[in-house]
C-alpha cells in the first residue's frame, strides 16, 4: 500500500510538473517598428504581459486595440505590458508605423511578417491575444473580437495583478 501511495503523488507531482511546462510560453525574438530586436523572456519576472497578434488590414483588431490602449493606461502602472505583434506581410508590413503613429499607441509593437511567433502560439486569424502571468505562463488565450470581448481580459489581468500584489 506504502509503495502504491508512493507511485501515485510521485504521477502526481509529475503531471503537475508536466502541466506547468506545457502552458510555458514559448521564447521568441522579433524586430520592433524600429528594427530593434525584443526577446520575451527577458521581459518576464514585473508584471502580466498581454500578446495581441494583429495586422492593418484587420476591421476587428483595429477596434480592439482601441479598448486595449484604455486597459494598458489603467494597468501600466501595475507593470501589465502590452505586446503588439504585427502579422502584416512583407508586402503591407510599411504600414504599421504609420498606423501606430496615427493613433499614438502607446504599447511596444513587434513585426512577425512571416507568422512564426504567431503559429508558434497555435494561432491562426488575428486578432488572436494571449495573456502571460508575470513567470511566463499562458493563463489566457482568445480568438476574435467582438465588443465586450475586452471585459474578459481585463478581468483576467486585474485578477493577475492583485496575486502580484499579495
Amino acid at each position: 500500500m506504502k509503495s502504491f501511495l508512493t507511485l501515485f503523488l510521485s504521477l502526481f507531482i509529475f503531471s503537475l510538473i508536466a502541466f506547468a511546462q506545457e502552458n510555458k510560453a514559448p521564447d521568441f525574438v522579433l524586430p520592433d517598428i524600429d528594427g530593434n530586436n525584443y526577446r520575451l523572456y527577458d521581459h518576464l519576472g514585473e508584471g502580466p504581459i498581454l500578446i495581441n497578434f494583429w495586422a492593418t488590414w484587420c476591421i476587428p483588431c483595429r477596434e480592439e486595440m482601441k479598448k486595449l490602449k484604455k486597459i494598458y493606461k489603467k494597468y501600466k502602472d501595475d507593470q501589465l505590458e502590452i505586446l503588439s505583434i504585427s502579422i502584416d506581410d512583407p508586402k503591407t508590413v510599411g504600414k504599421v508605423k504609420g498606423f501606430v503613429n496615427t493613433y499614438r499607441y502607446p504599447f511596444t509593437f513587434l513585426l512577425d511578417t512571416n507568422n512564426e511567433v504567431i503559429r508558434l502560439y497555435q494561432g491562426n486569424n488575428p486578432p488572436y491575444t494571449v495573456l502571460l502571468d508575470k513567470d511566463g505562463t499562458i493563463v489566457y488565450t482568445h480568438t476574435g473580437y467582438r465588443k465586450g470581448d475586452e471585459k474578459k481580459v481585463e478581468e483576467k489581468i486585474a485578477h493577475l495583478i492583485s496575486l502580484d500584489q499579495k
